[in-house]
């Protein structure tokens, strides 16, 4: 393995969308996003061939990928050896992030002389699990998970992976661009810091990273979509407001037609720099974290959905019927934006009054919420932590409601009935505050929020116990970390992981 100082480590956490599930493809609406502990590394060394780059996946069986590298009239060019199946993903990533640090790194044409030798790896949670333990002869409990190695082999190749919904494609993309851009000296990326800590320099580089990540991902998939899960990997948790699609309209549809030339360095600085678009990238991104003592749990559904044809249906009822779609969404965003407030306010008062909060937290804790009213008592400023519990709590069930109804006007299982009697057995069980789909829904997950670890504990039980479906419990939780940049002691497991993958 090359010296540690020499190689380049980005990471770029997974997403839950906890509230704004299809509104966040409007930019009238928002969404409530939370970053997850659960990421996805990219580490670059110098090749070992020059004008070459080689990409090692090896959770995947067919994970690995090799180019040649072209570099003229301002743009890079790679080139996959003959007979690799194609990663468009992976492809668009390289091409277009090495052409912009082609007109940013003074040192790029050394740099790329040497090649590039980079490994991509996520953590186990992004992936079903549930075969692994099945040849261990393991039960699907996080006790299970936690003893399955870090990375492990998802033991397919990657079109065929059972994937869990955290949003592997946009963490991947992100940590590649920051990985890329870091090498070429391009980005200064934070190390392991809340966003509130960034530097301007690293809040720049962020921000760069978002904006070519945004385009990797849109060109990648063939439309611009809500982009939140981007977003996400850069910023971590936060409320999200999409970008107008016509930052990015114009160098997609350059890319996209097959006999356009292709785009240079400066067209991608023009488009993407933060500072030359500061006034056309017009996300909004509002910085959130979870209130001391919330607990995120996930769970991954063995039944699937294909959350582009759940989006697909929902797109053409709003189509259809702009009036009924604009009534429904509108009320939906008045509660979404209420538990976003809720929630704002909780953590205010977990700083303002610590003892008070903890101790009315710990009281809503052994007590289902559906009688926080009559049986939880409280005091002082703990009336207001109980008043905005129960606010929460109501809030959901109110969008939990509109979702179902949003699912029989639009003919898609958003909430399918399924997931609502399991959910609905989740909301009984004590300090459970909230639980429910997380972004397009459908079969693939849920989410819960509790406020202690017997009610973890309990909930876990729940899903053990669950018999209509096979509900896995995952080990992330909420982080309130962004991308960053790191070394391998940052990072023991990755370090192990790697030394005894790549050596």
């Amino acid at each position: 393995m090359p010296d540690s100082t020499a190689i380049s480590i980005v990471s770029a956490p997974g997403k839950v969308l906890l509230a704004g599930g299809y509104l966040v493809l409007d930019r009238q609406y928002s969404g409530l996003v939370v970053g997850t502990s659960s990421r996805f590394f990219t580490s670059i060394a110098p090749g070992q061939r020059p004008r070459s780059i080689t990409v090692k996946s090896p959770q995947f069986t067919d994970g690995f990928w090799s180019f040649g590298i072209k570099w003229e009239q301002g743009a890079v060019e790679i080139q996959p050896s003959s007979g690799q199946k194609e990663n468009p993903y992976l492809e668009k990533t390289l091409c277009h992030t090495l052409t912009l640090a082609s007109v940013l790194s003074s040192s790029f044409g050394s740099r790329i002389e040497q090649g590039l030798d980079i490994v991509i790896v996520g953590h186990n949670d992004f992936y079903s699990q549930r075969e692994q333990l099945e040849q261990q002869h393991l039960p699907l409990t996080s006790a299970s998970l936690s003893s399955l190695p870090n990375f492990c082999s998802t033991l397919a190749p990657i079109g065929q992976v059972h994937k869990t919904g955290l949003g592997s494609s946009a963490a991947m993309i992100t940590s590649v661009v920051g990985a890329l851009l870091s090498h070429f000296g391009v980005a200064e990326l934070p190390r392991n810091r809340h966003v509130s800590e960034w530097s301007e320099q690293e809040l720049y580089s962020a921000r760069l990273v978002h904006n070519v990540a945004q385009f990797t991902h849109c060109l990648a998939q063939g439309k611009i979509g809500s982009g939140f899960d981007v977003s996400s990997a850069v910023f971590g948790s936060h409320s999200y407001r999409k970008f107008s699609p016509s930052v990015l309209d114009p160098l997609l549809s350059r890319a996209m037609q097959p006999d356009s030339p292709r785009l240079t360095g400066s067209d991608l600085l023009q488009a993407l720099d933060p500072n030359q678009a500061a006034d056309r990238w017009d996300n909004v991104v509002s910085t959130f974290d979870l209130p001391r003592g919330f607990i995120m749990m996930l769970a991954d559904i063995d039944a699937g959905s294909s959350t582009p044809k759940l989006v697909s249906q929902v797109l053409s009822w709003r189509k259809s019927k702009p009036d009924e779609c604009k009534q429904l969404w509108d009320e939906i965003h008045a509660h979404n934006t209420c538990i976003d407030s809720s929630l704002r306010k909780l953590c205010a008062l977990s700083v303002q009054y610590p003892e008070v909060y903890d101790r009315t937290i710990s009281k809503l804790a052994v007590v289902p919420a559906d009688r926080w009213e009559t049986e939880a008592a409280a005091d002082d400023h703990g009336l207001s932590v109980l008043e905005l519990g129960i606010t929460i709590f109501k809030e959901f069930q109110n969008v939990r409601r509109n979702l179902r109804l949003m699912s029989q006007l639009a003919g898609v299982p958003i909430e399918p009935e399924e997931q609502t009697r399991l959910l609905d057995r989740c909301m009984q069980v004590p300090g459970v505050i909230m639980a429910g789909v997380p972004g397009a829904g459908g079969f693939d997950a849920i989410f819960c929020i509790v406020l202690s670890q017997p009610s973890k504990e309990a909930v876990e039980a729940c899903w053990s116990e669950w018999k209509e479906m096979a509900v896995g419990p995952l080990l992330a939780r909420e982080s309130n970390g962004g991308i960053s940049r790191m070394d391998l002691d940052d990072v023991p497991e990755f370090k192990q992981w790697l030394t005894s993958h790549v050596c």
